[in-house]
């Protein structure tokens, strides 16, 4: 089951990442917000941003008793690369204006 749990925070924090980058690439040239959807939402990005999240937070519930409350830590690692690139796209969208 800890193999699961681990395997299911990796698709989750992969399926964050990816929603992030298709909504990077259909709001190419506008900033992305952080706490509201985007100008143009894409259906894509809401879908895999859901699965994403609930993917590991389900996965990380079934970790703690094996590495207690390191799952949280686990839990934020997963989900990093997906937050990481809102500020990244900013960054390059501010480069091009």
């Amino acid at each position: 089951m800890d193999i699961v749990a681990a395997l299911g925070v990796v698709v989750g924090g992969c399926a964050f990442y990816t929603s992030m980058r298709v909504a990077s690439r259909v709001n190419a040239g506008r900033r992305l917000p952080y706490w509201r959807n985007p100008d143009v939402p894409s259906a894509t990005a809401i879908g895999l941003r859901a699965l994403g999240v609930f993917l590991v937070a389900l996965s990380a519930g079934f970790l703690p008793p094996t590495i207690g409350y390191w799952s949280a830590v686990v839990s934020a690692a997963a989900l990093a690369p997906g937050i990481m690139a809102i500020p990244a796209h900013n960054r390059r969208v501010a480069a091009l204006e």
